[in-house]
């Protein structure tokens, strides 16, 4: 298993991605659904909801997330069934996690 198949080493990418302003994606598995979601992460709101738009991506809940590498909240959104599998191409990946 190389690094980036290690989800918490692309939650930790994702974030870092998030802190630049851009938006940053990380795979995850939801227990209670059974299936794959992806978060999708970014420390200006307004761009978050502008690329979810322009992707096509339904946006449910946004929550924040609070780091110690900066003073301002991360946005996170949690992406779940036919959007999940737009994000995982979005982000390069050809298959989903397990």
């Amino acid at each position: 298993m190389t690094e980036m198949d290690d989800a918490a080493a692309m939650y930790r990418a994702a974030v870092d991605v998030a802190l630049t302003g851009e938006v940053g994606m990380a795979p995850d598995f939801d227990r209670h659904l059974q299936e794959e979601v992806w978060r999708l992460l970014c420390n200006d709101r307004d761009r978050l909801l502008t690329y979810c738009q322009r992707m096509g991506i339904i946006v449910t809940k946004l929550t924040t997330r609070q780091t110690l590498k900066s003073d301002k909240p991360i946005f996170e959104l949690i992406v779940t069934g036919d959007d999940a599998d737009t994000v995982r191409k979005l982000a390069g990946r050809d298959r989903p996690i397990r």
